[in-house]
């Protein structure tokens, strides 16, 4: 009887196998982690153990005809990888053998193992096994035209991604947009002070493939890609969490004035390496190995680079000087006081070392505007700060997005500036419309001056372009809430608080949220959750009533930190309101105008503060904020 292989052979050498059937590599029964375009390379060689296999014949086998893929670099990646999982020596090799401009072969003793054999008059082989069992002169040599189909069977590649797979290897038209997602650069200095590099490459990466034909090209922005850090999953998983057909992904190994950066392009549908290279270069060139990096992956697509826009050349930039401004970003991005209240130092360092690099410009402006925002120090201190940096910024790069994202803010929170503001977010969209800063900002902006679908719409893309951001995610949820949307207000929030339940901006939205509408006790419960009180204490009373006492207690304990020192008068004056108390409501409004607060700027929209609007004061407040038209 002639014995037909099944989906569940196992391809066993010294202590590895390769299961088939679930695309998996083991070593002693231990998964050992190879990618699959890897895996297949490996499982095509084992395959043909003892076989000379050309490179045009794994060509024809393992890349699809059409797809856009730079092949050599491609390959070598896979035999790369392979030899790292295997602990496999080029020039000892134990398992794989390279032979000069000819190909590889596995020159490793392979037994097969059939998890499960039948014949042909006992079952019908299975559709796997069918494939599988193919004779030729070189048996057991596979179909090269079949391999494709046979490793998608194993892998259970869905009828969906193979299709998204042939969709994406086309010249999209001009309507669609490719999305993509810079994976955490890794580390491999062994040094986690390094970390600073590999997160400032993993961030200069998304924001040059942002400039690179945005029109077609959109990037995903950099809270949700640094959710993955030192997080192994699979990329399949990762491109649906976050709506992308292709993935960048690499390393940043620095040792003392030289720096090597690896990275490779992946496809999502079907895991395919389209494009790899590393680049060994001093530390000095370290910007200049990001540029080439984007355009090759931008070639790699098939995307038309942008003519001009690349922003003056920075080979003049000391490696100092970028040393010390990938610091601050690093610090900036934690998003604490006292770190960004470190990266302005460092990028005030940066600028004192290239007095023209327009990055670090830019980076100061973000941080003393964010300082002010949070009340670090006061907006009359940090705003000006903010402002001379961003200036500085555009002066020496008009476009630079980030910097022009920056002085809009400035113009519309601080200035009030509003159609200058408006002119300097829209150049920053046409700059970089991947930007998921410049839409969440301009949004807000939107809605200050009530144009609340434009603002919802803007939100939305800053979402979509961060989708797993708890920050993203509750501001579409605080814009439904401005534009009086409640019950969308609630179901956002609702589906941020999954992602993050304990966020702070969200708890205080659906509470917000819930008292607008009327529903009082489910937001004395969510009010109760945020300040850690039980809500049981108040099922007797009227919730309403509760509510105004719990805020009462807040307004209490908010004065002894404005005596302390700084506070935004603007969230006295929303505690103040929603403890019944307008008058001192309106006397913190007045101090916010006084001292510019950031965050006044909602005060014409805030539902919150309906109860004052027929009040003179108040508005003669919004007339002199410019927002009474």
């Amino acid at each position: 009887m002639e014995h037909k292989v099944s989906a569940d052979e196992i391809i066993r050498f010294g202590e590895f196998e390769i299961a088939l059937k679930s695309g998996e590599l083991r070593r002693n029964g231990e998964v050992v982690r190879l990618q699959p375009q890897p895996f297949k390379v490996l499982a095509f060689l084992a395959a043909h153990a003892g076989q000379t296999v050309t490179r045009q014949e794994l060509q024809q086998a393992i890349w699809e005809e059409g797809t856009f893929v730079d092949f050599e670099h491609g390959l070598n990646f896979c035999i790369k990888q392979i030899r790292d999982a295997l602990g496999d020596d080029a020039q000892a090799p134990r398992l794989v053998e390279t032979l000069p401009r000819r190909g590889y072969r596995f020159i490793a003793q392979v037994e097969h193992v059939n998890g499960s054999v039948a014949t042909e008059s006992e079952s019908a082989p299975s559709e796997a096994a069918r494939i599988l069992y193919q004779t030729s002169d070189r048996a057991p040599y596979w179909s090269a035209k079949r391999i494709i189909v046979i490793v998608a069977i194993l892998v259970t590649l869905s009828l969906a991604g193979f299709f998204a797979l042939r969709v994406a290897n086309r010249v999209a038209p001009p309507s669609a947009k490719v999305m993509i997602a810079v994976l955490p650069f890794e580390n491999l200095s062994g040094d986690a002070e390094q970390d600073y590099f590999s997160d400032g490459m993993t961030e200069e990466m998304i924001a040059r493939l942002g400039s690179i034909d945005p029109e077609r090209l959109g990037v995903i922005a950099r809270t949700s890609a640094m959710t993955y850090k030192g997080i192994n999953k699979n990329i399949t998983g990762i491109g649906r969490e976050l709506g992308v057909g292709f993935v960048v992904e690499g390393s940043v190994r620095r040792e003392q004035d030289r720096v090597r950066i690896t990275a490779q392009l992946i496809q999502v549908s079907d895991q395919t390496h389209l494009w790899s290279e590393s680049y060994d270069r001093p530390s000095i060139d370290v910007l200049k190995v990001q540029s080439e990096v984007a355009d090759q992956i931008a070639r790699a697509l098939a995307v038309r680079l942008l003519g001009g826009q690349r922003g003056p050349a920075t080979n003049s930039v000391s490696a100092e000087g970028i040393d010390t401004y990938l610091r601050g970003r690093y610090l900036l991005n934690k998003g604490d006081r006292e770190s960004i209240r470190r990266s302005a130092e460092y990028f005030a360092q940066a600028t004192e070392k290239d007095p023209n690099y327009a990055a670090a410009f830019a980076g100061l402006a973000d941080s003393y505007r964010l300082l002010g925002m949070y009340y670090a120090i006061l907006p009359a201190e940090a705003y000006p700060k903010a402002a001379a940096a961003a200036k500085r910024a555009i002066e020496l790069d008009p476009g630079n997005a980030n910097a022009l994202v920056a002085l809009g803010s400035i113009k519309f929170r601080y200035e009030w500036n509003w159609e200058e503001a408006e002119r300097d977010f829209q150049r920053a969209l046409e700059l970089n419309p991947s930007l998921g800063m410049a839409h969440h900002d301009y949004a807000w902006y939107l809605v200050a001056t009530k144009r609340f679908d434009e603002g919802i719409e803007h939100i939305r893309t800053a979402q979509r372009l961060d989708p797993l951001s708890p920050l993203a995610n509750s501001d579409v949820g605080w814009v439904y809430l401005m534009a009086r949307r409640y019950d969308d207000a609630i179901a956002q929030i609702k589906r941020t608080l999954d992602l993050e339940p304990s966020f702070g901006s969200a708890l205080v939205c659906l509470e917000r949220a819930y008292l607008l509408k009327g529903q009082s006790r489910e937001a004395l419960e969510s009010l109760s959750k945020q300040l850690g009180d039980s809500a049981a204490q108040f099922e007797i009373e009227d919730p309403a009533e509760a509510i105004k006492s719990l805020y009462r207690k807040r307004f209490e304990k908010t004065m002894t930190s404005v005596k302390m020192g700084l506070v935004s008068p603007y969230n006295v004056a929303m505690i103040s309101i929603a403890a019944g108390e307008r008058d001192r409501s309106l006397e913190f409004l007045e101090k916010a105008y006084v001292e510019r607060d950031p965050m006044l700027v909602a005060v014409g929209t805030d539902p919150m503060f309906d109860v004052l609007r027929a009040d003179p004061r108040f508005a003669d407040l919004i007339r002199r904020i410019g927002l009474s038209k």
